[in-house]
């Protein structure tokens, strides 16, 4: 049984993901994980830099296919809630590109979608969703909010699970950059429309703010901007859809991959120097990061105080 930590160290670093959260559970098997990437952290020399991204949204709104477009990875992808929990994907970066990213590898954390139907009838979904969500961005250098306007009630609350997320991290003196990402947008070219769009995405991300700020007790902090660096030009990127007219005649539209690519470019120009991390530090931050958000009694209370506003 000693074994197993080291093979499936092995298996990650030939491209298979690793469970880090189960969804059924809510749980995370810290001895396994810790193991696991105490191995890798060994196989790959112990002191290599890190890029950790995850994808937050709500359910069935391409987090996967985003992944794999920009990647060239391959998370299974569905409609429904197919990625259960958390997963971690570990990419090799290329010799002669480590000095220009400013890191060894890059780090995919895959998440289940929040506000999953299926869980909606349960007392506990809400925090399920608020647990999930600051363990990613506990663990996350770059987090990327995958943005579906046309369900303006379920994007709200993500936006609310987002902003304490990110208010939380403050207080513990960690800043991640935060994206998001507009998918599947017709005219990604229609700069008034969009402007428009961004700007009332900020009004609500002030909204959401405020009211995490009041849970916390932290008067000062009065807009989203406080908590985080937040540019409205450059911390929002449109993509189009998969498809270029209608299925099932249509082809996919390439400059889906296009926009991608240049936004993942954007995001390692941009924040470059912010990205450097010792791998050494992220094994123990695991299970610790998620023995302290089951701790939180604030999260149980922010579907109630969302209401009461």
């Amino acid at each position: 049984m000693s074994h197993l930590p080291g093979l499936a160290a092995e298996m990650m670093l030939d491209g298979h993901p690793l469970e880090l959260l189960d969804g059924d559970a809510s749980n995370i098997p810290e001895r396994w994980v810790t193991d696991v990437l105490m191995e890798l952290h060994k196989k790959v020399g112990e002191k290599s830099r890190l890029l950790v991204l995850t994808v937050l949204g709500v359910q069935s709104t391409g987090k996967s296919t985003l992944l794999n477009t920009m990647f060239g990875v391959q998370f299974p992808v569905s409609s429904g809630r197919f990625t259960r929990g958390a997963f971690m994907l570990f990419l090799k970066v290329g010799e002669d590109m480590q000095s220009k990213l400013n890191c060894d590898f890059i780090v995919l954390i895959n998440t289940e979608g929040l506000k999953a139907p299926q869980l909606a009838q349960l007392e506990d979904s809400y925090e399920h969703d608020n647990q999930l969500a600051t363990f990613v961005i506990g663990l996350s250098d770059v987090t990327i909010i995958n943005v579906a306007m046309e369900n303006s009630t379920e994007m709200k609350d993500v936006l609310q699970i987002a902003a304490h997320a990110f208010l939380r991290m403050k207080e513990i003196g960690k800043k991640p950059v935060c994206h998001f990402v507009h998918q599947n947008v017709a005219g990604v070219s229609a700069d008034a429309k969009n402007m428009t769009e961004r700007k009332h995405l900020l009004d609500q991300l002030n909204e959401m703010t405020q009211i995490a700020a009041e849970m916390e007790k932290q008067p000062s902090i009065k807009a989203f901007t406080d908590v985080l660096d937040y540019d409205i030009a450059k911390n929002n990127w449109n993509i189009p859809g998969l498809w270029h007219r209608t299925p099932p005649m249509a082809s996919v539209d390439t400059d889906r991959t296009i926009e991608a690519s240049d936004y993942w470019k954007f995001v390692l120009v941009q924040y470059n120097d912010r990205f450097a991390q010792e791998y050494k530090a992220k094994p123990a931050d695991v299970p610790e990061a998620w023995r302290t958000i089951t701790k939180e009694q604030a999260l149980k209370g922010l579907k109630d105080a969302f209401n009461i506003k």
